[in-house]
């Protein structure tokens, strides 16, 4: 066996399917023997580096499986640094692989051309990451690399080979499977107890879920757990549609949540948080209140985590898989003696149609004609927060993926072709007139392959985040996202040049709606609106959690604050 059938071998046995990635001459080998098993993993070319990148962190994501990508030397794998940390913020399992053709002297500043040596450089934002020069080195890094993106807190990783390497033959016969499966069971009698003798103390319980629900690949399971328990769950984010479907989900918290959500975190006296990293500042004047009064029980994969401390806040570095599975054999439910679900619905029903903007109306009604499970995956910018609000207040179901930590701008449509070679479904990729900009050119990926994917443009024709931004800070002089002449094209005629359909939101009437939101192949379907429109519901520095602005009106803040 050669080493380029050795490592195709070894990411068919971490479940790979898919690879991503555009080839150079040094890259080839493994490409071929990758492609000779294309019915158990495809290799697919993307038209830039970027977007292979994203594409296999999109696959990680919607997949909960081993992401790889594949680049030429120098500028090839270079494109791929900004993906590498992205995975590496957002958690993300996956494999990039490069291969280099000379051995790098390091007294010269640059002896050939194109050859860099990266490892270094990326260590600090990868789990692990090796150069492999020598046939005996090749297993051991192989299996570490692979290993270690899916092991405990997820992550990326990165093996550059010397190209001779590949047509050599490997001597498997020295066993080196260094694979486990995640942490120790240890400390899960201590958590549980933990809970319970919590809850019946408590009287204002809520528990906070963030995404290491899903990196913890236990999705299915928390629901069901969540489901049974009467506590009412509110989220991050990035994380609204795990729990989307289940009647005790009172939305998503932060800067710009669904305000009821933040009314909801404001009055509680308990705080169970699941696989949420309580991200906002210890210090914060908008979250101190809550951080000094209620009793906080975190649950973590990543024990550095708790280097932000938290007054009153019990911690337990564990695996979320392992305490919900011990969590579901326990027979227990909340007891409400205090009225505490009745005030979060009374909440919510008041502040249900709060902060319902032209775009999150438009998106809503396509949202509305939604009948069949798809994967959401947002770009970053105001139309992500809109997207947000708008799943919210229809909640079709269906899983959603963003840029939540790093924010890549652009980056939704790798994101999207890698979510579909995951899933198999059809995927709505919501971006802005800017981000769609970055990366047209996998236009021609999705058009030639016909993917059912579905963009969503919503185009304002603006650089809107950041004229929300000079607006705030500096009034009417809005030079940045205006005065430098920021500008789009005409986005029919480039889309239809790839062969793409291109439908105008405004030229469709209500009874053909559906026929668009059930479309099986390549659609852009652009959403017109003002540049004026500025992004609400947002949280001023200094106000409480729960007054954000546009302020309503003061008779209900003050009733709902009493409650």
């Amino acid at each position: 066996m050669t080493v380029a059938e050795y490592i195709t071998d070894t990411l068919i046995e971490y479940g790979v399917t898919d690879v991503f990635g555009v080839p150079g001459g040094v890259i080839l080998e493994v490409l071929y023997a990758i492609d000779s098993r294309r019915k158990e993993v495809m290799p697919h070319l993307n038209y830039h580096e970027q977007m292979a990148g994203f594409a296999a962190c999109g696959y990680a994501q919607a997949g909960e499986t081993l992401g790889v990508a594949y680049a030429t030397r120098g500028p090839g794998i270079a494109n791929m640094l900004t993906c590498m940390i992205e995975a590496f913020q957002e958690s993300i399992p996956v494999l990039f692989i490069t291969a280099h053709s000379c051995k790098t002297e390091k007294t010269m500043r640059c002896e050939y051309d194109q050859e860099v040596d990266l490892v270094e450089s990326v260590k600090c934002f990868t789990k692990y990451a090796a150069r492999v020069d020598r046939i005996e080195d090749v297993q051991r890094h192989m299996e570490m690399a692979c290993n270690e993106a899916v092991d405990k807190r997820k992550g990326p990783t990165f093996l550059d080979f010397s190209t001779e390497l590949f047509r050599q033959n490997i001597d498997l016969s020295n066993v080196c499977d260094i694979r486990n499966d995640g942490m120790e069971r240890g400390g899960l009698s201590d958590a549980i107890e933990c809970i319970r003798d919590n809850l019946t103390k408590c009287k204002r319980p809520v528990i906070l879920i963030g995404d290491g629900i899903r990196q913890s690949n236990c999705i299915e399971i928390s629901k069901r757990w969540l489901s049974k328990l009467n506590i009412p769950i509110i989220s991050s984010r990035a994380s609204q549609d795990i729990a989307s479907d289940l009647d005790m989900y009172y939305g998503y918290i932060g800067s710009h949540a669904s305000r009821y959500s933040n009314f909801i975190l404001s009055k509680a006296d308990l705080l169970i948080t699941i696989g949420n990293r309580l991200s906002f500042p210890v210090y914060s004047e908008s979250f101190k209140s809550i951080i000094d009064r209620a009793k906080i029980l975190r649950f973590d994969i990543d024990d550095m985590e708790f280097q932000r401390e938290f007054p009153q806040a019990v911690n337990f570095c564990i695996d979320i898989r392992f305490l919900i599975e011990e969590l579901m054999t326990y027979d227990y439910e909340f007891e409400d003696r205090h009225g505490w679900n009745v005030v979060c619905h009374k909440i919510k029903s008041s502040l249900y149609d709060c902060d319902l903007q032209e775009p999150v109306i438009k998106i809503a009604e396509y949202l509305g004609y939604q009948s069949k499970e798809v994967t959401y995956v947002c770009d970053v910018g105001n139309n992500e927060f809109w997207f947000s609000r708008a799943f919210e207040y229809i909640r079709p179901g269906g899983q959603v993926l963003y840029s939540k930590t790093f924010g890549t701008l652009g980056s939704a449509l790798g994101r999207a072709i890698g979510a579909y070679y995951a899933t198999s479904r059809n995927v709505v990729c919501v971006i802005g007139d800017q981000g769609f900009q970055y990366n047209l050119q996998e236009l021609q990926y999705i058009s030639y392959w016909n993917l059912p994917i579905t963009v969503i443009l919503l185009n304002n024709m603006c650089s809107a985040m950041i004229r929300d931004h000079e607006r705030k800070i500096y009034s009417k002089e809005l030079y940045v996202s205006v005065e430098t002449g920021y500008s789009v094209p005409d986005f029919q005629r480039i889309v239809e040049s790839y062969g793409i359909k291109f439908i105008s939101g405004s030229k469709i009437r209500k009874d053909e709606m559906a026929d668009v939101v059930e479309c099986n192949h390549p659609l852009v379907y652009e959403i017109m609106f003002s540049s004026d429109v500025q992004l609400e519901p947002g949280l001023p520095k200094g106000n409480p959690c729960q007054r954000m602005t546009p302020l309503i009106e003061e008779e209900l803040y003050e009733y709902l604050d009493r409650l």
